[in-house]
């Protein structure tokens, strides 16, 4: 597992002490790739020819038992509905009386009982990389902290979360806790126009700036002809509230209101003199639009935007809201008149 390709996962690394502790925490948003981190940690942790933390020899007979997940000497505990996920389980469609669990209970934590207990099988260290911590119920939370107050030696756990307060505090405390923090926004970027090219911009603020999740995001051809299809609309001379409502339903609410604050950001930027950042490939549309719609009526409404995605969660009429909003779209009443011409 090399992270040579993820240059602030490099980063996080440094932050580790020279000797490694028996238990990590490593913590930070999601989709920024903690979980490509702990793998890698931990077969460098496992690798015979390894010297430096995350950076396995990837040639040894340790490195190939771990490559086909098959080291006797590593775990990894997870969430079932999260293993079936990674597995490619369709468990929409699947059979089954009872949806996988989305915790991690006691069983799984005590099954850990004979690598904890036992020494290597292969001479060397014992790793267990539990994702994501949070999803460990309280008692399993008190099952690991046993095993935490004396993990033996050559035993090293690894707990990734995207949810830190939900841990046990006690468990907190016998950890050494390592921030994994997302790349400045230019090099996230740069970084996401490599692997995938396109709106790299829109993508990565979408994503909160974690860049794995802009990459999935990226690779959503459904995502992006929706969001085409609203961006379009919205262009359009006279757009109907309830046409845009209609296409806003396929977007995810928190999605949808980024989506639409980039668009009024876009849109006062060239108003501004400055460039468009995030609908790019919406650039003559913009052009356009910003000479046809008043700043402080895009401001208003963008305050419209923010009230909506904070009443999204909330169990109301999300249709009714969604044509409430839209109607207030400044751009629905668009003349053939610039701003400033009576």
């Amino acid at each position: 597992m090399s992270i040579e390709n993820y240059p602030w996962l490099l980063e996080a690394i440094e932050n580790l002490p020279d000797e490694m502790p028996a238990a990590l925490l490593l913590y930070g948003q999601k989709g920024i790739g903690k979980d490509l981190l702990a793998q890698a940690i931990a077969q460098s942790l496992l690798c015979t020819e390894s010297v430096n933390a995350g950076q396995a020899c990837g040639r040894c007979d340790s490195c190939h038992l771990f490559a086909v997940g098959n080291h006797p000497d590593f775990r990894l505990l997870q969430p079932a509905a999260e293993m079936e996920e990674a597995q490619g389980v369709d468990t929409e469609k699947d059979s089954k009386p009872k949806k996988p669990s989305s915790q991690i209970g006691v069983p799984a934590v005590r099954d850990l009982a004979g690598l904890t207990s036992n020494v290597s099988h292969r001479g060397g260290s014992r790793v267990v990389i539990i994702t994501p911590a949070e999803a460990l119920n309280p008692s399993a939370g008190n099952a690991l902290l046993k095993m935490l107050e004396e993990p033996g030696s050559d035993m090293h756990f690894i707990l990734v979360t995207s949810e830190r307060h939900r841990l046990l505090p006690t468990i907190k405390s016998r950890c050494f806790k390592l921030a994994v923090k997302p790349p400045g926004a230019e090099t996230g970027a740069a970084w996401l126009r490599e692997h995938h090219p396109g709106c790299a911009d829109a993508a990565l603020f979408l994503a909160s700036g974690a860049p794995l999740a802009a990459l999935k995001l990226s690779e959503d051809e459904g995502f992006w002809a929706s969001r085409s299809s609203l961006m379009t609309g919205l262009a359009q001379s006279g757009a109907d509230p309830l046409e845009l409502a209609g296409m806003a339903e396929k977007l995810e609410p928190a999605t949808l209101g980024r989506l639409l604050t980039m668009w009024v950001f876009d849109l006062l930027a060239l108003q501004q003199g400055g460039e468009v950042r995030y609908h790019r490939d919406m650039q003559a549309e913009l052009n356009r639009l910003s000479g046809y719609v008043a700043g402080p009526d895009l401001c208003r409404w963008n305050d419209q935007v923010r009230d909506f995605t904070r009443s999204a969660s909330h169990p109301l009429n999300r249709r009714l809201a969604l044509e409430s909003l839209f109607a207030g779209w400044p751009g629905s009443g668009i003349s053939s008149r610039p701003v400033g011409f009576a």
